[in-house]
């Protein structure tokens, strides 16, 4: 159903009222039929149908209240950007290396160090890692800088 969510509720008010009207004409004549120690159940499945129809409702209407609300700057914050379109994919893997060097030493020995070594035509002094992490960014563009020099 379309429309806006909050202006549901009454709709959904009465469509609930009409559906426990029809409950109740249907369980009157099963709960008379029914021996006197079902009737309770027979009262009890009644009222679960329709609460549980109603809360259905309700909670379908809540859903599509918070969903056309807009994110919190927080939400927004957490989300994933896509990158832009002109970015090789190359470049992004690259960006993603560096940060893994940086915040993590096996990563920066194993993956990035060796990179970087590759890439010099002559040998470089490798920047100092940090206890758990790798080098600082500020190291790293010294290193990188050292890397362009000798090209």
């Amino acid at each position: 159903m379309t429309g806006r969510p909050h202006a549901r509720i009454p709709s959904i008010f009465v469509r609930c009222a009409a559906l426990a009207g029809l409950v109740v004409l249907a369980t009157v004549p099963a709960y008379v039929w029914v021996e006197p120690s079902w009737r309770p159940g027979v009262a009890r499945l009644a009222s679960a149908i329709v609460v549980g129809i109603t809360l259905l409702q309700l909670r379908r209407a809540v859903v599509e209240r918070l969903e056309d609300a807009q994110a919190s700057p927080l939400d927004e914050a957490r989300r994933r950007r896509g990158s832009e379109a002109d970015v090789p994919y190359h470049f992004e893997q690259l960006v993603r290396d560096v940060r893994a060097g940086v915040l993590s030493r096996h990563h920066f020995e194993k993956v990035l160090w060796p990179r970087l070594a590759a890439l010099a035509p002559r040998a470089i002094v490798r920047p100092p890692v940090r206890r758990v992490r790798g080098p600082s960014l500020a190291n790293l563009r010294k290193t990188i800088a050292a890397i362009e020099q000798q090209r």
